[in-house]
């Protein structure tokens, strides 16, 4: 099932909403990680600069196929062989990887959906003890230049009990600013 649709501008354009260093050092995506599971990978916005970054392996879903098609011609033309881009319809039926197999899950973006909880029991499942989980979203602002609109747009309060609900931990939450707030849990 397609996430509730929040209108995904250019590449170019929407790379230009983020501070991704800032991002992923803030959510603790260091060189340690093994495993890093992201759901909804779009353009490969972080997929290819968090395979840099990680000593593992990333396994990035979408559920659009072109999308799913251009992450690996950009894993390819930047030689990367630790990208496994996945088509997958993940909301609806699951990430099908076993229980306790991922270090990192990144959900950025994406809380929009119909069944946040689902989702983030579904991370629950397979991370590690000890596993984290790393959720961006857009503020809580219509002056936003993008993100889905507010009547479906997420509030921080609202992703930490969500979260909160799938069995997670909150260990951080950070401002991304101008457009985006993180949060940081375990497991």
């Amino acid at each position: 099932m397609k996430g509730r649709e929040s209108g995904m501008p250019e590449q170019h354009m929407w790379e230009t909403f983020f501070d991704i260093p800032k991002i992923l050092e803030s959510l603790e995506i260091t060189s340690s990680l093994m495993t890093v599971v992201e759901l909804g990978a779009g353009y490969g916005t972080f997929t290819i600069p968090v395979a840099k970054r990680i000593s593992g392996n990333i396994i990035a879903f979408d559920i659009e196929r072109d999308l799913i098609t251009q992450l690996k011609q950009r894993a390819q033309q930047d030689n990367l062989s630790n990208i496994q881009a996945e088509l997958r319809d993940f909301v609806d039926h699951g990430m099908k990887l076993q229980d306790s197999s991922a270090d990192y899950v990144m959900a950025f973006n994406l809380l929009h959906i119909e069944s946040p909880v689902a989702l983030l029991q579904e991370t629950y499942r397979i991370l590690k003890v000890g596993g984290k989980l790393g959720i961006i979203h857009w503020n809580y602002d219509p002056s936003t230049p993008r993100g889905p609109s507010i009547a479906i747009r997420p509030k921080p309060e609202q992703c930490i009990n969500w979260a909160t609900q799938a069995g997670f931990n909150q260990l951080a939450q950070t401002d991304l600013k101008p457009y985006h707030y993180g949060l940081l849990f375990q497991k």
